[in-house]
């Protein structure tokens, strides 16, 4: 078999190269000798249990811990190659009563778009909530929330130290692991990824398992029933009691799906 060169979602990540409009009242910028232009915007956003965050079109890695308290921290620094690439790929921060989105966009009508801005983005997160992040062209590392995770369009690697549950995993350019509590009603699919893919439960699993076009190895610490013939990079199969299914296709790498 082919090595499988995921890239879904990646055009999207590498399109999307960001920065901050200056003057907001939490962004500090200084100007460096080589003319490049650095902001580090800090703002904290009261967020309750069960808020929606979305996190998008970064240029840079980002990290998210997480807390007991209802109050996202957030901290992302941005460099940029001046300031006209600065102001032409703002950073936007919405915050609702049930959401958080912290994405960028790109603002053409403010002339030729040249230059580049990067982000580092720390944040501090409740723990009780979900997630989605895409569009990120740099490695995304997340602790544990109970709520849902949703994961797409990343250009490295990806952690998420525990969710209670996933949909979608997609178009990552880089080694997925992933802890979960549970496999949804939704069932779990995970697809375009180029390394290998680390599935952990903390409980008890029911699902049908259904992998193919993996160039690399199938393991499980579950029960296992196969069904039908299993074939080099295929396998189908009955984890546990079945139900929910968890699909696992195009991946560049091994398949490990864990007890953890």
């Amino acid at each position: 078999m082919k090595k499988f060169m995921a890239m879904t979602g990646l055009t999207l990540a590498l399109t999307l190269l960001p920065g901050f409009a200056p003057g907001t009242p939490a962004a500090l910028a200084q100007s460096s000798d080589e003319g490049q232009v650095r902001e580090q915007k800090k703002e904290s956003v009261p967020l309750a249990r069960g808020s929606m965050v979305n996190v998008r079109g970064l240029n840079g890695s980002v990290t998210i811990e997480t807390w007991e308290g209802e109050t996202a921290e957030i901290d992302i620094t941005v460099t940029a190659s001046d300031r006209d690439a600065l102001a032409r790929r703002p950073l936007l921060i919405e915050a609702t009563a049930n959401g958080l989105t912290i994405r960028t966009e790109e603002r053409r009508e403010m002339g030729r778009d040249r230059g580049w801005v990067r982000h580092k983005a720390f944040l501090r997160l409740p723990r009780t909530i979900s997630i989605g992040v895409s569009g990120i062209n740099g490695a995304v590392d997340i602790a544990e929330i109970t709520g849902s995770i949703s994961v797409s369009g990343i250009n490295g690697h990806v952690k998420v130290a525990e969710a209670g549950t996933a949909t979608e995993i997609k178009g990552i350019n880089g080694g997925v692991s992933v802890a979960l509590s549970r496999v949804g009603e939704q069932g779990l699919a995970v697809s375009g990824i180029n390394g290998g893919v680390e599935l952990g439960f903390s409980g008890k699993v029911d699902a049908q398992l259904d992998v193919h076009g993996v160039n690399g190895g199938v393991n499980s610490d579950f029960p296992l029933t196969v069904v039908g013939e299993m074939k080099r990079g295929e396998l189908r199969g009955t984890i546990g009691a079945g139900g929910p299914q968890i699909s696992v296709k195009g991946i560049n790498g091994g398949v490990h799906i864990k007890r953890m």
